[in-house]
């Protein structure tokens, strides 16, 4: 081909690398313009940003809400057969009480193996339960004993009738419920039809505040005929413990829910802090409402030494 000649390209050609480039420009640019606010790098910034706030008010809440897991915290059942004698006679109840506002306790209230002979209770009575009612965490519940269904049935609805009076002197003395002692655990249609009265009438009863809670205590695993709709907690274990030790896996067995049972356990050893920890959480597992004491005679006429480390363990 001559030097004169020009090589005339196809113009396709001859501007190829322009127009490529801009061609592959617009593209990219209709290409960003035109896709949905949620594809573009901003949107989904935004969006992953919006999602973790989300997740975190709602996880961190239920953190602190929610207990941990393997944890059943558990109420005291503190039979408070202990005269206050003086004002300082249920100090380590109120140290407690203080020290762990959350601690949860239904104290058995029993001023003469029930509300006694008078109308009211007497002056130094009054005095600590007015005391006792100014603490939220605690509820209280009137000590009934039932004879194991052999008392008579009016003398045990007039003592129910008392601690049901005591709150139209005072407020700061009504009762939430009844704590029946001796309850009878072997069937008898007799037995159960006493007990159906007794815990009717305390869910009946105006005065007692609250859920009017009923307390049955036969201190073993009753009949399961013994079973109604107005019992709330029944004390399935009130032993020493070494026979503990012997009927945990009978009473393990036990299908009731852990809000529907007690355990009150005497004669405990001394224990290490820590190991009594481990072995009321176990507890705790089983049976929300408890009571522990070192005590091996007359167990609850004072505080174990033991009461400290106690109401310290009691997961709450």
């Amino acid at each position: 081909m001559a030097p004169s000649e020009r090589l005339n390209l196809p113009s396709h050609f001859r501007n190829w690398n322009v127009t490529q480039f801009e061609h592959s420009d617009k593209k990219q640019e209709r290409s960003t313009s035109t896709k949905p606010f949620w594809k573009r790098p901003l949107g989904i910034a935004v969006i992953a940003t919006v999602i973790v706030v989300i997740l975190i008010v709602i996880i961190v809440p239920l953190a602190v809400i929610l207990p941990k897991k393997g944890k059943h915290n558990a109420t005291i059942l503190l039979p408070l057969y202990i005269y206050p004698s003086t004002s300082t006679t249920w100090k380590p109840l109120y140290d407690a009480l203080d020290a762990r506002p959350n601690l949860k306790v239904t104290v058995i209230v029993n001023p003469a193996s029930g509300p006694g002979n008078s109308q009211y209770p007497d002056a130094q009575y009054s005095a600590e339960l007015i005391k006792l009612s100014a603490y939220r965490n605690v509820k209280s519940v009137g000590y009934v004993r039932t004879g194991y269904a052999s008392r008579n049935i009016s003398d045990v609805l007039s003592e129910i009738s008392v601690y049901a009076g005591w709150a139209t002197k005072n407020s700061s003395f009504a009762m939430s419920g009844i704590f029946f002692d001796e309850s009878p655990h072997q069937y008898s249609a007799e037995a159960v039809e006493f007990m159906r009265r007794a815990s009717d009438a305390v869910k009946k009863t105006s005065g007692l505040q609250g859920e009017k809670t009923v307390i049955r205590n036969p201190g073993v695993i009753p009949d399961s005929r013994f079973n109604d709709t107005n019992t709330d907690t029944t004390v399935v274990f009130e032993e020493a413990y070494p026979k503990y030790q012997r009927e945990q896996t009978s009473l393990d067995a036990l299908h009731n829910h852990r809000s529907e049972k007690s355990y009150m356990v005497h004669s405990v050893p001394l224990m290490k802090k820590e190991e009594l920890r481990n072995w009321v959480d176990g507890l705790s597992r089983r049976a929300e409402f408890l009571f522990v004491t070192t005590n091996d005679a007359d167990y609850y006429e004072s505080f174990g030494t033991d009461w400290a480390d106690f109401t310290d363990v009691v997961p709450s």
